[in-house]
Formats: structure tokens, C-alpha cells, sequence
């Protein structure tokens, strides 16, 4: 009996150590091919099952097939590592500014809770995805708390809504020239004393979502229109990407903006936050500087919500 049980035990580890080496395999090459930036966005599942399979493969008596699990658990760890660490310290004088971004849902019913949330919360800049009409609706109460409010629903298919405490100017809303046609909204605005340009964004959905190359290509995209503004600037957005993978190093190197960084992952919110992947994204430019990263409870959306503290550290930058 036990020699089956261990059997059997082989037979699923053998797969979910494949597996899991499959993942780091993904991030290594994750330029060379959308197959290997899929596999890649599970690094942060892998470290969870990884660490788990080295517990049951040393209760099965497998020490080999325990010491492989465990050091695929480091490997995995540490290539994370950069990504799940609390952003440095910043100068406690510099001027300080709060947003918050939550992909809602379209399909919620839970507008009020949403709404309890934010006045919780309090955030200076509230960037909402997927915004429906009559969601948008629903969340007019926040009005009392923010004077300003820009949405680019019914341009497309753009879904994003923004609430603030400092005045907000719309500066463009485009689409990108995949067959995708993803949207990225650009405001101007003047927060914590820092004129800034926010691109707020949408991106599709990597496989089994079709064209596969449609999200690279919408990185490589978007990095290009945030390269355009050489100021302070922030990158907000549902990316469907995970920090570490193709779609947001590209953005981030080619837009010369920095992602904010932080453990817990926001997709899909019913997993414990180390098993969900990091999709919803903070992005800062010259002069600001991120402070702190909180994933929030998430509210009846497959997203949790994510709470950033952002630093005026360079007022030159600022135009």
C-alpha cells in the first residue's frame, strides 16, 4: 500500500516539479516568446507550491525529489525578490501624495462598498477600471470628497474613471494599433505641488486571449507614448502582466519609469494574496518616488485593489 501511495506520490511531483521549473525557464526567456512570458506569471504560485511539494516529497521519503522542490522554492524566491521588496526610503520631508487603483469589475453590484473603501482609504487620486455608465453613476457621492472627476467612457472601449483632490486636465485618449485597440488615457494635473502627466490603461489579455502578440505589442506601444513626456509622470493600469514578466519591463524601460513594488499579488482576489498574480501596476518617472505599496481586501472583483504613497523627490522635474 504504501509503495503506491509513494508511486503515485513520484508521479505528481514529477509534474509539478516540471512544472514549476517551466515557470523560471519562462522568466529567463521571457523576451524570446509569449510561451515563455505566460509561463513566467506564475512565479509567485510557484514558490507557494513549490515549498509545499518539498514538504510532501519529504514525507513520501523522496530526499532527492524533496531537495529539488526546495531549491526550486529559493530559486523561485529569490527572482521575485526585487519585485515583492517594500520600495527604499525616501526623505521623510518630501511632499507626499496617496492613489489608489481598483480594476472594480463591470459587472459589480457593490458600488456602495466601493465607495466605503475610498472614503476609508482617503487616497489624494482614486484611478478606477472598468467603469460602466452605470457604475459611474453609483459613485457620485465620491463628488463631495473630490472636486474633479475625468472619465473616458463611451471613447471606445475605454473603461478607466478618476476622482481627485487637484484639478484635472485631459490631454489625450488613444488607442493602441493592435487589433486589440486597448486604451490609454493621458491627464495633466498639479498634485503635492508637481505638475505631472497620469496615462491611465487597459491592456488585453495575454493566451488564450487572441492575437497572442497583441499585449507585447501594446507594451513596446504604450513604453514608446510614455517615453514622449520627459517630466514627472505616473503609469497606472490594469496590465494583465506580472512585474517581472515581458510586458512590464518593457514598459518600464522604454517609458524610463520605475514599478512600484511589494508583496502580495492582485489577480484572481479569491486566492490568498502570495498565490494571485501582481496585474494591477503603479508606474513613477523622474522626480517621484514610491514610499509604500498595500494590497487592499478586494470587493466582490476578480481585482483587488492596490494602495500607493508616491514622493515629490526631484520639484525640478516637475513642469
Amino acid at each position: 500500500m504504501f509503495q503506491s501511495i509513494q508511486l503515485l506520490a513520484r508521479v505528481g511531483l514529477s509534474a509539478t516539479l516540471a512544472g514549476c521549473g517551466a515557470v523560471l525557464i519562462g522568466v529567463a526567456g521571457q523576451s524570446l516568446h509569449w510561451s515563455f512570458d505566460l509561463a513566467a506569471q506564475f512565479l509567485l504560485p510557484a514558490v507557494i507550491v513549490a515549498s509545499v511539494a518539498a514538504l510532501i516529497a519529504g514525507l513520501a521519503r523522496l530526499p532527492l525529489v524533496a531537495a529539488g522542490f526546495l531549491g526550486i522554492a529559493v530559486l523561485a524566491a529569490l527572482t521575485a525578490g526585487p519585485w515583492t521588496t517594500s520600495p527604499r526610503p525616501v526623505p521623510l520631508e518630501a511632499p507626499r501624495f496617496s492613489v489608489l487603483l481598483f480594476n472594480v469589475w463591470y459587472r459589480t453590484q457593490q458600488v456602495s462598498e466601493i465607495v466605503q473603501m475610498i472614503r476609508r482609504e482617503n487616497p489624494d487620486m482614486v484611478v478606477l477600471l472598468e467603469v460602466t455608465p452605470r457604475i459611474r453613476s453609483e459613485l457620485q457621492s465620491l463628488g463631495a470628497v473630490y472636486p474633479y472627476r475625468l472619465d473616458c467612457l463611451g471613447n471606445g472601449g475605454c473603461d478607466v474613471l478618476m476622482y481627485s483632490r487637484a484639478q484635472l486636465a485631459a490631454h489625450s485618449v488613444k488607442a493602441t494599433q493592435d487589433e486589440e485597440h486597448s486604451p490609454v488615457l493621458s491627464v495633466s494635473t498639479e498634485i503635492a505641488g508637481c505638475r505631472m502627466m497620469v496615462f491611465a490603461t487597459h491592456m488585453t489579455r495575454p493566451f488564450p486571449n487572441r492575437p497572442y502578440e497583441a499585449q507585447r505589442a501594446q507594451a513596446r506601444e504604450i513604453g514608446n507614448e510614455v517615453a514622449a513626456w520627459d517630466g514627472a509622470k505616473l503609469v497606472l493600469g490594469d496590465f494583465n502582466g506580472a512585474p517581472w514578466g515581458y510586458v512590464m519591463r518593457t514598459i518600464s524601460s522604454r517609458g524610463n519609469v520605475d514599478i512600484l513594488t511589494g508583496a502580495g499579488g492582485t489577480w484572481p482576489s479569491y486566492l490568498p494574496q502570495q498565490l494571485r498574480i501582481p496585474v494591477d501596476h503603479i508606474l513613477a518617472g523622474p522626480g517621484l518616488s514610491f514610499v509604500s505599496r498595500r494590497v487592499l481586501p478586494p470587493i466582490r472583483s476578480d481585482h483587488a485593489p492596490v494602495m500607493a504613497e508616491i514622493a515629490v523627490t526631484d520639484p525640478g522635474k516637475c513642469r
